[in-house]
């Protein structure tokens, strides 16, 4: 399916204001639900799951996720990378994610909270390898935003283990790399679209 989808499905003004859209509701839902309750002490997933805020969680991970996926296939297509691995990657990220809010997240179900992490960890690889795939493949035509790009992919996957080690497993690490990954899609946009008419 995503491999017939083409440039003029993604160029016409609605689909521009809806990655606009996109691009600012990831970090602004992300900042909002991840402060429902201190993320000095909760993950994303402990608001969701332990604090009685379940169905916040879950639309949350829906919403967030189809608008992440609909944002990186947008420049996927409109820059004509038709990497398959890519593709797949980034469709697998989505389904991770949607199994992370979804799978129950509690210390009394062992099994399905070890499931849960795996999941967890297999959006955030998954995702990360997609948007690498897709950098190598910017250094074909602009060697500058490709250089600039591999920077700040290093700062946004570099940055939330740092926030991992340095405050521990809790909800600053994902506020980072959900906030931090949204300005460098959205600075990155700018970079291969500012000249288009």
């Amino acid at each position: 399916m995503l491999s017939k989808l083409k440039k003029q499905h993604f160029k016409n003004k609605e689909v521009t204001w809806l990655a606009i859209f996109a691009i600012i509701m990831i970090p602004l839902g992300t900042y909002l639900f991840g402060t429902k309750e201190s993320p000095f002490y909760y993950t994303l997933s402990m608001i969701g799951n332990r604090l009685g805020y379940r169905l916040n969680f879950i639309i949350w991970g829906i919403v967030t996720g189809l608008l992440l996926t609909f944002f990186i296939i947008r420049l996927f297509v409109l820059k004509s990378f038709h990497n398959q691995r890519a593709r797949r990657l980034l469709v697998w990220a989505l389904v991770f994610l949607l199994l992370t809010v979804l799978i129950p997240s509690l210390e009394r179900l062992p099994v399905l909270m070890i499931f849960h992490i795996l999941v967890a960890a297999g959006f955030a690889i998954s995702l990360t390898l997609s948007l690498y795939l897709f950098i190598k493949h910017l250094s074909i035509s602009d060697q500058k935003v490709y250089r600039w790009s591999i920077l700040m992919f290093y700062l946004v996957v570099g940055g939330s283990l740092l926030m991992l080690f340095v405050f521990g497993m809790n909800g600053i690490f994902e506020l980072f790399f959900f906030i931090s990954l949204s300005i460098f899609l959205g600075a990155l946009n700018r970079k291969l679209f500012k000249n288009r008419g």
